[in-house]
């Protein structure tokens, strides 16, 4: 699951598939705090999913 932020601000939820033979662990970038803000936003933010957010915004 990604968090995306649009340029106007707004977030959206989006899926992403890696082959697994393909993905590279990436290094982190982010502290324990902001991964439980970005875990919370995901799981209960209510948030539109990309699909639904590029539909409302042809």
């Amino acid at each position: 699951m990604l968090l995306l932020t649009t340029r106007d601000g707004q977030q959206v939820l989006s899926l992403l598939d890696v082959l697994p033979a393909s993905f590279e662990d990436l290094p982190e970038t982010l502290d324990a705090a902001a991964k439980t803000e970005v875990t919370h936003r995901l799981e209960l933010g209510g948030l539109l999913t990309q699909a639904q957010w590029a539909d409302l915004n042809p």
